[in-house]
């Protein structure tokens, strides 16, 4: 009969050999799905130096894929707004000699879902703070005569977005149809309060975006998110940018970072159009209760709407991105932009963790005398990211890159400004997991004097930030940079 140290041996010797198994098979499969270098390295690193434990989660979140499903429906969905489209591409599409030079290679580059390029026929205002921004929202709902959709990654009932709760409970009372689509996770606290069960007795329709459980982590992967911030009112008025649907007087104001510094844009016109659609397709996919639904509601709406009337003379361009697409495009794109720029360039973002493709081109812009200018918070809520993206300063800097501070809050806005020619605000953060794995929107701006108008904005962030100057930078201490550094080899999976 074996001893219990005979059997200590035996089970120790048996996951060895289970943990050098899995080793081996996760990581053949690693090497043979090709992906990008520093993505496998990392992979590589966390299922050999944590037993077991990086296995599992490589399992759960290291390969990107849908439910074939979901796919489905939104290839369906895609289909039954194609003369939608081309209806709108043959009166509002712009052609290459009417763009600035910076905006035409972007352009043809750009092979959003729906195969929508450049628009004109747009009015745009951009607001700087949130409160501005959700007082428009609210005369907005309470002239609507029709529909009132929103799409948001957070939302928490308080303060003014209470408000805008009662607007769309007294908008329904006249007849306006109201739905929020909010994403699982990150309204996850709201969706299970008291208040979203009022809202749903009001007769406002709520669903999840991407429902995320336990349980569903043995069937999907859940930390694919709708990172998306849309709001459509009649499909002739849309609102996109960076904003949560949060009041940052109350938001997370716990937390020691400062209240959350956002921008956010008004769209009517083509692009407001646009914007409707992406929302209505996110909605007909996760709001189904029988084979029918995602073919009616919003879809239905967009497709009987009355024609786009010209509301300005602004050229924009809608750009979704997600895991549904086979490329990385909002990446190739901002990576196209980089790369033609010539004088200069502004980028503002809360989580900076970029690809090696975007660091080498942000170095090449700098080398070749282009004025680059970064401003990130001083202080963020995520202390892994805090430190990966520190880790890349140091390139930068001395590639004579501008790295500045932002110390008056969470600086959330994602904006970029490029020359004179092109700006561009949306959900997108500059890290890779807004690249590939969130559902994301962006708008690029064509347009002068809202270039200009963002770029102003810009520069009341850089007025209020420290800029990093290079031989401070090299003095920090060892144990920062060991840290910084240590992050950075799990960067492309953070």
């Amino acid at each position: 009969m074996p001893t219990i140290e005979h059997l200590g041996s035996i089970l120790a010797t048996a996951a060895v050999v289970l943990h050098w198994g899995i080793i081996v098979g996760l990581g053949l499969r690693i090497i043979l799905t090709r992906r990008p270098t520093g993505v496998s390295l990392a992979w590589l690193l966390l299922i050999t130096s944590v037993p077991y434990v990086g296995a599992g989660i490589y399992l759960f979140v290291g390969e990107l894929w849908l439910p074939k499903r979901r796919m489905r429906l939104a290839q369906q969905s895609r289909t039954e707004l194609s003369q939608v489209i081309d209806r709108i591409e043959d009166q509002w599409e712009m052609a290459d000699d009417e763009l600035p030079d910076l905006a035409v290679e972007l352009n043809a580059h750009a092979q959003a879902p729906f195969g929508l390029t450049a628009l004109g026929g747009n009015e745009l205002k951009i607001f700087e703070t949130c409160g501005s921004c959700l007082e428009e929202m609210l005369e907005d709902i309470r002239t609507a005569e029709k529909s009132v959709s929103m799409l948001f990654y957070i939302w928490e009932s308080a303060g003014l977005v209470r408000q805008v709760e009662e607007a769309m409970v007294e908008a329904v009372k006249r007849g306006v149809e109201c739905r929020l689509l909010l994403d699982s996770a990150g309204s996850k606290k709201f969706l299970q309060t008291r208040r979203a069960t009022e809202l749903r007795r009001a007769g406002i329709v709520i669903a999840e975006a991407l429902p995320a459980s336990f349980l569903r982590v043995f069937f999907k992967r859940i930390d694919i998110r709708n990172h998306r911030k849309i709001v459509a009112i009649d499909n002739r008025i849309a609102y996109t940018g960076s904003m949560n649907m949060v009041d940052p007087a109350y938001f997370n104001a716990g937390r020691g970072v400062g209240q959350w510094i956002d921008v956010m844009a008004r769209v009517r016109g083509p692009a407001a159009r646009v914007l409707s659609m992406n929302l209505a397709m996110d909605w007909s996919i996760d709001y189904r209760r029988d084979a029918k639904v995602h073919t009616s509601g919003p879809i239905e709406s967009i497709r009987s709407a009355e024609p786009i009337e010209r509301a300005g003379n602004i050229v924009a361009q809608v750009v979704p991105s997600g895991p549904d697409q086979a490329s990385q495009l909002i990446h190739e794109l901002l990576i196209t932009l980089i790369y033609n720029t010539r004088r200069r360039l502004i980028i503002t973002t809360p989580y900076f963790v970029p690809s090696d493709s975007m660091l080498q081109a942000l170095v090449s812009a700098a080398h070749r005398g282009v004025r680059v200018s970064l401003v990130v918070p001083e202080k963020i809520d995520s202390v892994l990211v805090r430190h990966a993206s520190r880790s890349y300063f140091q390139d930068l800097l001395s590639a004579g890159v501008e790295i500045h501070t932002y110390r008056g809050g969470l600086l959330h806005a994602k904006t970029v400004t490029a020359d004179d020619e092109v700006a561009l605000l949306g959900s997108v953060n500059m890290d890779l997991r807004s690249f590939s794995i969130n559902f994301e929107i962006s708008m690029f701006v064509y347009d002068q004097s809202a270039v200009q108008e963002l770029k102003q904005l810009q520069r009341s962030y850089l007025d209020d930030s420290v800029r990093i100057e290079l031989h401070d930078w090299q003095r920090r201490p060892v144990h920062s940079r060991l840290i910084e550094n240590a992050v950075q080899l799990l960067s492309p999976i953070l």
